[in-house]
């Protein structure tokens, strides 16, 4: 008899349990890559577009400073052959001064670059956020996490493409 009592005590317990179980919310949530957001939304491209354009100009101007570090280094060499020991050592001077100036411009050039592309890239994050929130409590997700963080996570979760059509949306709207 104490096995029958103890039986229906675990079966009630079970059906307890898997009532709940199945009653129970699922946590839904979300997976956004933010690379690919940079990457296919309009925003991202028209920020990607401005930094190249600022590239190639201030590549045309360190192009322009290589030719006349070339052009330079010949003229020391030509010299170094046929004049005196001033004239090269003024054109090497010369030559040492343009090449630090070349240095000191390709340093500013990444560090502006760089600034750039992380100002872009904040702004995005910003107006993304709201957008996230939007949708995070439209949705009743429980998490949305950016995938670069994400050890393992099934295709079904990943949001990216809505985000960026909503995302594509508000900027067309501004």
């Amino acid at each position: 008899m104490r096995c029958g009592i103890k039986g229906l005590a675990v079966a009630a317990l079970l059906l307890v349990w898997w009532g709940s179980a199945l009653g129970a919310d699922v946590a839904k949530i979300g997976v956004v890559d933010f690379q690919r957001v940079l990457k296919e939304s309009r925003a991202g491209r028209e920020a990607a577009e401005v930094l190249r354009t600022k590239q190639s100009e201030r590549m045309a101007e360190l192009g322009q400073m290589k030719t006349r570090i070339a052009s330079l280094q010949s003229s020391v060499e030509s010299l170094e052959l046929s004049s005196t020991t001033r004239e090269v050592s003024e054109k090497r001077k010369e030559l040492e001064t343009l090449l630090g100036e070349f240095k000191a411009a390709d340093q500013k050039y990444s560090r502006l670059f760089a600034e750039i592309n992380r100002r872009q890239t904040e702004k995005i994050r910003k107006e993304l956020s709201g957008i996230i929130d939007r949708l995070g409590r439209k949705g009743g997700y429980l998490l949305i996490v950016e995938k670069k963080e994400v050890l393992y996570a099934p295709e079904s979760m990943d949001m990216t493409d809505r985000l960026i059509g909503l995302y594509d949306e508000a900027y067309e709207k501004r």
